[in-house]
């Protein structure tokens, strides 16, 4: 099994996000092609303001985080990059919710590099307390929406996932201690690091037909993963976001088995249930397949 990007390429880029900006629109194995946390197709999402200003807020974001216009929320929550430098990526919207596991992190970046694309990203964010002590630092990787062939030397070529200029990635960040609850953050820093990648833009997994369906749990999303590659796909997964009317992400639904998909095949799913449906989603596929 291999994940793409954990091959070290020529050239490793470590950068710290930039400010804080508005939304824009994205499209969007055994190698692991995992356009979440690693590849995909991305939903379409709206415009927005820029987050942490003075951004008009059309809802109650307690009673309806899913419907108003805010992009981070907690509202008035500091969100700062942390000192020294910035890179493809800009984050411009953040979920803190209290879950029943524990505090869950959801974000959303966007890659304004127009030079390549940003391979195996991640995302770390080190939580302050109202005293700015830190309570903990938290990672995890970046959904992306993209494949891209990375050739290795001239014998091997693998399969990257990424977020190519102007991709929307997102994330989840749920490990944090059960005992760490929204009230307890006084300000977030983040950081993230990507791979940039001399590499040749593929058609990959692509998720089409994708419906809200309410369950007794919550609402759920049934759709399809189309195989564009050229090989067949094993255990394919999809990740999807719901997202407010500016792109916020609000929680993470997922689905997958250990089918196989073949070459210009598809797979039908059902995921998990969310328990805020939003007004849109984003929703990254994934799979793995043999060289």
């Amino acid at each position: 099994m291999f994940r793409p990007g954990w091959v070290m390429p020529t050239k490793i880029v470590l950068v710290l996000a930039a400010t804080l900006v508005s939304l824009g629109c994205s499209s969007g194995g055994a190698l692991k092609v995992d356009g979440g946390a690693n590849g995909g197709q991305a939903g379409t999402v709206g415009g927005g303001g820029l987050a942490g200003s003075s951004v008009p807020d059309g809802g109650d974001d307690a009673a309806a985080p899913n419907l108003d216009d805010a992009l981070i929320v907690p509202p008035g929550l500091p969100i700062s990059l942390e000192v020294g430098g910035a890179g493809a990526f800009e984050l411009f919207a953040l979920t803190l919710r209290d879950e029943p596991n524990g505090l869950a992190l959801y974000a959303a970046l966007k890659n304004t590099d127009p030079t390549g694309p940003a391979c195996d990203a991640a995302l770390r964010v080190t939580l302050y307390d109202k005293s700015n002590q830190p309570i903990g630092m938290f990672i995890n990787g970046l959904y992306t929406p993209h494949f891209y062939l990375y050739t290795i030397d001239a014998n091997t070529t693998t399969v990257a996932a990424c977020a190519s200029p102007g991709d929307i990635a997102m994330t989840r960040i749920d490990t944090m201690a059960t005992d760490i609850t929204v009230a307890d953050i006084g300000s977030i820093v983040y950081y993230y690091s990507y791979f940039a990648l001399d590499a040749v833009l593929l058609d990959g997994l692509t998720v089409t037909q994708v419906t809200p369906v309410t369950t007794g749990a919550g609402t759920s999303y049934t759709g399809t993963v189309l195989n564009r590659l050229s090989t067949m796909v094993s255990q394919p997964s999809v990740a999807v976001f719901p997202v407010n009317s500016v792109g916020r992400p609000l929680g993470l639904a997922k689905a997958g088995d250990d089918s196989q998909v073949p070459a210009g095949g598809s797979w039908t799913f059902q995921t998990s249930a969310v328990d805020m449906p939003g007004v849109n989603y984003a929703a990254f596929p994934s799979a793995a397949f043999s060289n």
